[in-house]
């Protein structure tokens, strides 16, 4: 029986490896993530049911062991769950939204991962076959973006030169391909069969492949740090080859004077043709680099505000708001809004604050220290110990530009896992030598740990675990993909027909979801972009039906979410929908004061002060409104738009001359309008009946 369930727990550990691949277009929204996580969620509770009976058969051979790691890795998820309990939105921070889904509920899923696997893979020959299994997993979704480099429209990469595979983000690929690239290397030293080594290199160059075509500046900056390291570390531990470690040194300069000749040759043909090489060549600071660069700050910002347990997790996007950089804008408005520091460090710094950062750098500190503890090992198996601390120190240096993502946390709880059991001590010798062959005394390493027989379990054991797994699946992972299915048809019969997509839509917003605020919100958006732009085609009394009820979606999320800026946008943008329906003027008041309420949670951001200010000129306060945009134009000048903006609201007031005088002041400034800007302008400086401009 053990061995049976230990064969279950190991076969459903191996179908995680597959989880990458998983994407289902038609029927999820977010379909990169969303089946991913659920269904990650739903094998973990396999194994962890399985683990659970393994428990009760023999608790001494399979229980946690009291390691470093081990309490490292608890660490992290109490870290994660204080962080959550004492920051601005815990709800969020729980469950997360279904873009991203990485709330409490599903890191506990990593770290009892984790868990298990350090319990059930024993010796290197079981994390062998299991790394070799990851592997041929990962190699398919690097040979996916390789065929995209090709054929970019393929699986939904929508003609982008940087490839996304089935991760549905150029970013997750390039952070996979440096792992796969590693345990391809790792297993390549450690083979012995000609055929596997053939296998792992092929696998390796894919990984390559993929982590280039990706055009992740991070991931070929880890590639980078993590070889460097590992050269530098093998030169230090061989210290009795001398001219190998001579080779070594040799390689290190090779590689840099190499690195110095693509960056003097950044410009050629060759180099653009490697979307990851030339994007690492080329400017830090310009584009998206500068933005990253204002959220870092901001990010310190806000961690100063909440040092001690941070804003919670996932809500980078509270503190972003309330610190907002105006100067954000110059590089338009999908530079604007960011839920996360694109940067782990920092980002955990200001979520988890100062405990949380630790705690998660102590976890890559552990695992190289449990990796080098000991000396003897250190000779016995120097690939494991260099190559699998090159990938620790290779994913962090990767994170500074980045952030881990549900396929990160897959490969990067495993490897943590893999650390930790093969350097695990037991009768003073570590199981990081051991192949399943090793003896101490009469038992082989691996069962040393079995000091108590095993116990036998009953059918009514094995019954209670099989339907309490079964209800937690149903509950948590079953009902949130029916309702998140239930949200996508919803949004496409409000598409096709908005007056018959409302029993679709209200279908969606009774089921009850852990992502309810999520589903609201998203039917909320559609059906005041379908009313703004469709309302004539629309029987009335369909459009009263519609309003209503998704102002009621949204005073709901209100309430779950105080501090969501995007629903008071929302709940402004219904109001003037309703004074464009009704010409009732209270409509627009109750705009005015949503959006008065969201400046208080992010009082520099322009895209609400240019709605505030808009909405006070219709209601006759264009005193009211100037002021807005002067305020604006103090934060940053260089906007375009707040001219623009503010020439409008003078020339409807009748103050032409002033009007007119701002257009000027933008030109000499050599600032450039948009294309509503420009027609704005022309109505401005259009010629008067008599011929002359006014």
């Amino acid at each position: 029986m053990k061995q049976t369930l230990e064969q279950i727990v190991k076969f459903f550990i191996y179908l995680t490896f597959f989880v990458p691949l998983v994407l289902v277009p038609s029927s999820f929204i977010f379909p990169f993530i969303v089946p991913k996580i659920l269904l990650f969620r739903s094998l973990t509770m396999l194994i962890l049911g399985g683990y659970g009976l393994l428990l009760l058969i023999n608790w001494q051979e399979y229980k946690p062991k009291f390691t470093p790691l081990n309490i490292a890795a608890a660490a992290f998820l109490l870290s994660f769950a204080l962080s959550t309990f004492f920051g601005v939105d815990a709800y969020h921070s729980f469950w997360d939204n279904h873009e991203r889904m990485l709330g409490l509920f599903t890191i506990f899923h990593y770290v009892a991962y984790y868990l298990v696997c350090s319990s059930v893979f024993k010796n290197w020959r079981e994390w062998s076959i299991a790394l070799k299994i990851f592997l041929l997993a990962g190699s398919i979704v690097m040979f996916i973006g390789v065929l995209q480099r090709g054929n970019p429209y393929l699986l939904l990469n929508q003609g982008s030169d940087r490839v996304a595979s089935t991760l549905g983000n150029a970013i997750y690929v390039g952070g996979y391909g440096l792992f796969l690239f590693f345990v391809a290397l790792l297993l390549f030293v450690r083979e012995k069969s000609t055929a596997w080594r053939g296998a792992e290199a092929i696998a390796g160059f894919l990984a390559l492949l993929g982590l280039i075509f990706s055009g992740t500046r991070g991931s070929l900056l880890g590639l980078l740090v993590g070889l460097g390291g590992a050269l530098v570390a093998y030169a230090v531990l061989m210290k009795n080859r001398p001219r190998l470690r001579l080779a070594l040194m040799a390689a290190i300069g090779v590689a840099v004077v190499g690195l110095g000749v693509l960056y003097l040759n950044r410009e050629s043909p060759l180099v653009h043709s490697m979307p990851a090489v030339y994007r690492f060549f080329s400017s830090w600071t310009g584009g998206t680099g500068t933005t990253r660069f204002i959220a870092w700050r901001i990010a310190v910002d806000s961690w100063q505000e909440r040092p001690i347990f941070g804003w919670g997790p996932n809500n980078f996007f509270y503190a972003f708001n309330k610190h907002y950089n105006p100067q954000s804008l110059e590089h338009g408005y999908g530079e604007t809004w960011f839920d996360n520091a694109h940067n782990i460090i920092l980002n955990t710094l200001a979520v988890q604050g100062l405990f949380g950062v630790l705690i998660y750098l102590g976890l890559f500190a552990m695992a190289i220290i449990t990796l080098w503890q000991n000396k003897e090992d250190r000779q016995k198996n120097i690939h494991l110990v260099v190559l699998g601390s090159a990938f620790l120190v290779a994913h962090l240096a990767q994170n500074v530009t980045v952030f881990e993502n549900p396929t990160s946390y897959l490969y990067f709880m495993f490897w943590l896992a893999l650390i930790n059991r093969l350097s695990t001590v037991v009768n003073g010798q570590s199981v990081m030598s051991q192949t399943g062959a090793e003896k101490i005394g009469k038992q082989p390493i691996s069962q040393v740990d079995s000091v108590q027989p095993d116990k036998s379990i009953g059918s009514v054991a094995i019954i209670c675990v099989g339907l309490s797994v079964s209800l937690l699946i149903f509950i948590f992972n079953i009902q949130p993909a029916r309702a998140n299915q239930k949200t996508l048809l919803a949004l496409q019969e409000l598409a096709r027909n908005p007056a018959t997509g409302i029993a679709a839509m209200r279908e969606a917003l009774e089921f009850n979801s852990p992502h309810i605020d999520d589903i609201r919100s998203d039917l909320s958006r559609t059906v005041i972009e379908l009313i703004a732009t469709q309302y004539q085609k629309i029987a009335r009394d369909k459009l009263v039906e519609l309003f209503d009820l998704t102002r009621d979606a949204l005073r709901k999320n209100l309430q779950l979410h105080p501090m969501d800026i995007r629903n008071y946008l929302s709940m402004a943008q219904l109001g003037q929908i309703g004074f464009m329906l009704s010409n009732n003027q209270s409509y627009l008041a109750e705009a005015d004061q949503y959006l008065e309420q969201a400046l208080v949670y992010t009082p520099r951001r322009q895209q609400f002060i240019y709605m505030l200010a808009t909405i006070k000129a219709e209601q006759g306060k264009t005193t009211d409104a100037i002021r807005l945009l002067e305020r604006v134009m103090q934060d940053d000048p260089k906007i375009s738009e707040t001219y623009w903006r503010m020439a409008y609201i003078y020339k409807v007031s009748g103050n032409l001359d002033k009007a007119r005088e701002l257009l000027l002041e933008a030109h000499q400034k050599n600032l450039s309008f948009d294309a509503q800007g420009q027609q704005i302008e022309a109505l401005i400086l259009a010629p008067t009946k008599s011929g002359t401009k006014k």
